[in-house]
């Protein structure tokens, strides 16, 4: 019998993921609707927001199991896609095209800048990319020691562009890392304007990490950034915030990202104040709550130009 070029691989899974295929024992108000993998042997990098080069098992407040991927590949018709994301290594993106060239469902990568001859191998096998910039500005980028330059992944966003094609580049972004808010805005919309797209994060502490005793963003000016990147990406002027009803707009506080992307509970706890909305059915029963959010939220429209 041919060995099958599955068996043998390794994978780290998040929580969800397992739970969603029934791996982990552990009940979700929702699960996932992608599958959430990640490169294993942990990062070379050193973020001051992120755990995965203190302890690999984890990213943001999620933890990521090791698991082997044919138990994943198995299930695989339970999801809508599946995201690979990436850790900085040497020739981390040859795993990335071996894995995404073993799924049926829509394959979506999540990496840190590489060369072209390597983005046209990943475009092989998938169909939209993710970029890890995260940080709003160059002294930001600068300041959470993100690896590489806040200029290469501008330059690597705009090939990504000319390689996988406008409305299939998401660029990562972390609300409440200490930027400016118009910084932010700044930003999102030289992507938007550009082509590409948003998934939008909000900053978690994480223990063991040098940023874990820095607060969360205040709900409120995460619900702002929402509105911005829900206007940006229809083409709404941001100044007709205050004339629209929060119920035209609700899709704006459910997590942003690739389509079938609902990373649950990723940026909070299932009981707490959710900042993304994983599913309409919770965003529903909290949506009083939420226009009270919205309201206090824009009061930051004073802040921008």
């Amino acid at each position: 019998m041919l060995h099958d070029q599955r068996d043998g691989i390794k994978i780290r899974a998040s929580i969800g993921t397992l739970a969603r295929i029934g791996i982990s024992p552990i009940k979700l108000e929702a699960y996932p609707r992608t599958a959430y993998l990640l490169l294993p042997g942990g990062c070379l990098g050193s973020c001051l927001f992120c755990p995965q080069w203190i302890e690999d098992s984890r990213v943001s407040r999620v933890s990521w199991p090791e698991v082997d991927l044919v138990d994943i590949l198995n299930a695989q018709g339970l999801f809508e896609r599946v995201c690979i994301q990436s850790v900085l290594r040497r020739f981390f993106w040859k795993d990335l095209v071996k894995i995404s060239s073993l799924f049926e469902i829509p394959v979506s990568i999540s990496t840190t800048p590489v060369g072209e001859r390597e983005l046209l191998e990943l475009r092989r096998n998938s169909q939209m990319i993710g970029i890890g910039l995260d940080a709003a500005s160059n002294s930001l980028f600068k300041a959470v020691r993100r690896p590489g330059s806040f200029e290469s992944y501008l330059k690597f966003f705009e090939k990504s562009l000319r390689v996988y094609g406008k409305g299939n580049v998401y660029v990562h972004l972390i609300a409440g890392l200490g930027e400016d808010l118009r910084e932010i805005v700044r930003i999102m919309s030289y992507i938007y304007e550009r082509g590409g797209a948003i998934a939008l994060f909000a900053f978690t502490p994480v223990p063991g990490t040098p940023l874990q005793d820095r607060d969360p963003p205040p709900l409120a000016y995460y619900r702002f950034i929402q509105i911005v990147n829900y206007f940006l990406r229809e083409g709404i002027p941001l100044d007709r915030m205050r004339s629209l009803d929060p119920d035209d707009y609700k899709e704006a506080f459910l997590t942003s990202g690739c389509p079938g992307c609902n990373r649950p509970f990723y940026n909070e706890r299932p009981h707490g104040k959710l900042y993304n909305f994983p599913s309409r059915e919770l965003l529903e029963l909290r949506w009083e709550e939420v226009r009270g959010e919205v309201r206090a939220s824009l009061d930051y429209l004073r802040f921008l130009p």
